[in-house]
């Protein structure tokens, strides 16, 4: 496979780093690449990670809130013969 790129700064920078590395265009492209999904594989765990927390936060806030009605759900939920609430 191969690419074309047609973009004069990415040329420039390539060329930039493939001179200052002594790497060649496709070593250097495949480490950059490499290191951008890493990026975004770490922050995909770092989003998840902070999605948990905020879950658990929330099951704790709610767990702690006082409860408004002390009844049983059947209670709360019950309709006479006619599917009116009682």
């Amino acid at each position: 496979m191969s690419i074309t790129i047609e973009n004069a700064e990415v040329e420039a920078l390539l060329a930039d780093l493939t001179q200052t590395t002594r790497r060649s265009a496709p070593d250097l492209l495949l480490a950059l690449l490499r290191q951008a999904r890493e990026q975004m594989s770490d922050e995909t765990e770092r989003r998840i990670a902070e999605g948990l927390a905020a879950d658990e936060a929330m099951r704790r806030r709610w767990n702690a809130s006082p409860v408004a009605d002390p009844r049983p759900i059947e209670e709360i939920l019950a309709y006479d013969e006619n599917g009116l609430p009682v």
